[in-house]
């Protein structure tokens, strides 16, 4: 079933454009362009609030306390964006703790799980080694674990967070894990949807409250709903979403109700022949939705950088 055709509400040409997030504090939407890197702000009606450019490619943010944001960057790692100054403060360095250093890559997506902990995927430049997934709880303490996925990208719970959701773009896999949010151990694993790449890769993906997951497809120029059941005799896919771009990015729910779809797209590495057919790549997209998301977790900091 194909749902109505979103509104581009910003026209920009973002290279990457990644990580919406809806801080229904603010009633403000964040994203980042990874590639131009650099953390957005926009009101939903009003247009751009805040630019704030970063030294190293940014892949993942997060709400914090204290009029901050919770960033991961390539070469300053885990951090705490002051807002209102522009400061950076470095809480957590995962690749120096984990001995991965020699090995050059990016973190890619994460998210502030329901207990208040952050998690965060780190992949390598070449894609020959595999990656890791990361969580990091409000002491800025940090475990590895998952050491498999090569891309780790899209991540996202169930409303009652016994189930995360774990995206591997290289092979175009959503996972589903039984998950102890408490613990922070991932438990059985299933497949949830799998499909060529040739017809869109999974990228960024939220989830509603009824439990359903949204999906990008990166080169399929569409969002797809899919089921979380594992007895869908019909396969995972649900609904989709098409869109006037073929590289779509992520996706998140946003707006006081949050019945607001906000999705990303890409204009990277596009030849010219694409950029005509596309116009709008690396905009900003929005839909108005029957089922509302879930909102996103404050995260905490309890840690001391210092220490």
């Amino acid at each position: 079933m194909n749902i109505d055709t979103p509104e581009c509400f910003h026209k920009t040409n973002a290279i990457l454009g990644e990580g919406p997030l809806w801080d229904h504090r603010q009633d403000a939407l964040f994203w980042i362009d990874i590639s131009r890197p650099a953390v957005l702000r926009h009101d939903l009606n009003n247009g751009q609030t805040g630019h704030w450019p970063m030294p190293s490619a940014i892949g993942a943010i997060g709400l914090s306390t204290n009029n901050q944001l919770l960033l991961a960057l390539e070469n300053q790692h885990i951090c705490l964006l002051d807002l209102q100054s522009g400061d950076l403060q470095t809480i957590a360095n995962p690749i120096a703790d984990f001995g991965l250093q020699e090995i050059g890559g990016r973190y890619n997506d994460g998210r502030v799980d329901q207990k208040g902990n952050f998690w965060v995927g780190w992949l390598t430049h070449d894609r020959k080694n595999p990656g890791a997934l990361f969580r990091m709880d409000s002491k800025g303490n940090i475990k590895k674990i998952l050491d498999d996925p090569i891309a780790p990208n899209g991540i996202g719970w169930s409303p009652d967070g016994t189930i995360m959701y774990v995206t591997d773009s290289h092979i175009n896999t959503i996972w589903a894990y039984d998950c102890d949010l408490e613990s922070g151990e991932l438990g059985r694993r299933r497949m949830l949807a799998r499909q060529d790449r040739n017809i869109g890769i999974f990228d960024g993906l939220c989830v509603d409250a009824q439990g359903n997951i949204w999906s990008a497809l990166y080169g399929g120029g569409a969002v797809v709903k899919l089921s979380p059941n594992e007895d869908s005799k019909s396969g995972p896919e649900i609904a989709r979403i098409e869109l006037p771009v073929n590289l779509v990015t992520s996706c998140c729910f946003a707006g006081d109700d949050l019945k607001t779809m906000v999705i990303t797209t890409a204009v990277r590495n596009q030849c010219e022949t694409e950029l005509q057919k596309y116009p709008l790549s690396g905009s900003l997209f929005r839909l108005p939705m029957c089922t509302p998301g879930l909102q996103e977790t404050v995260f905490d900091y309890a840690g001391d950088s210092s220490d």
